[in-house]
C-alpha cells in the first residue's frame, strides 16, 4: 500500500473489514502511537493502572473525541488501525490495539468487546508519527452490543439472548411464556 493516502489507506481497510458497511468513519490521530503497557501489581498483589498508561489513555481519547460528535456504537464493530511509529522499537501491534479499544471504550463503542472485526498494521514514518483509525458497523454471526436485545416472552424483562431462536431470559420463565402462548 505505498505510495496510498492516509485517506485511501483508511478506505482500503474499511472495505476489508467491513465490506457490507454502509457507512465508515474514520480519522488521523497525530503523535507517536502508544502501547498498552502490562498491568502493575502493588506489595500486596493487588493490579492498578500504570499512571503514565492512563494518562496516555486519556489523551487518545480527548484526540477521538474532536473527531467523533455521536453517540457509541452500539452493535458489532470494525476497528483497522495502521500506526506510523518514528522508530523501529519493536512493540507489538495487539498491545497499540488494545490502546485504542481501551480509549474508545463508552465514546466510540459502548465496550470493546463488540469489535468483532481487527486488524493492526506497524509502519515506520520518522517525520510524521500518527495513527489511521477507522470503524464502521460489522455484520457478523457473533452478536454483540445493545443491538441485540429483545423482551423475554416469560417477564417482559430485556435480555440479550445467547443464541436466535431463544424468547425468554432463564429458564424459570419458560412456563410463563407457555402460559401466555396458550391464553393467547
Amino acid at each position: 500500500m505505498t505510495g496510498l493516502s492516509d485517506r485511501e489507506r483508511g478506505e482500503r481497510l474499511m472495505q476489508l473489514l467491513a465490506p457490507e458497511a454502509g457507512e465508515s468513519w474514520g480519522t488521523i490521530l497525530l503523535g507517536e502511537p502508544h502501547s498498552k503497557a502490562r498491568p502493575r501489581f502493588d506489595k500486596d498483589g493487588h493490579a492498578y493502572k500504570d499512571p503514565a498508561d492512563a494518562a496516555a489513555e486519556q489523551a487518545t481519547q480527548w484526540k477521538m473525541r474532536q473527531f467523533w460528535r455521536r453517540g457509541p456504537l452500539t452493535g458489532n464493530v470494525a476497528l483497522g488501525c495502521v500506526f506510523f511509529r518514528s522508530s523501529r522499537q519493536e512493540i507489538d501491534s495487539d498491545n497499540m490495539l488494545k490502546h485504542v479499544c481501551d480509549a474508545g471504550n463508552g465514546l466510540l463503542w459502548v465496550d470493546d468487546s463488540q469489535i468483532t472485526s481487527k486488524y493492526g498494521g506497524i509502519e515506520l514514518d520518522r517525520e510524521r508519527p500518527r495513527t489511521i483509525l477507522v470503524i464502521a458497523p460489522h455484520v457478523s454471526t457473533m452478536q454483540r452490543g445493545t443491538d441485540y436485545v429483545r423482551p423475554c416472552e416469560g417477564c417482559g424483562e430485556l435480555f440479550t439472548p445467547s443464541r436466535e431462536p431463544q424468547k425468554c431470559c432463564s429458564r424459570t420463565c419458560v412456563p410463563a411464556a407457555r402460559r401466555k402462548a396458550v391464553a393467547g
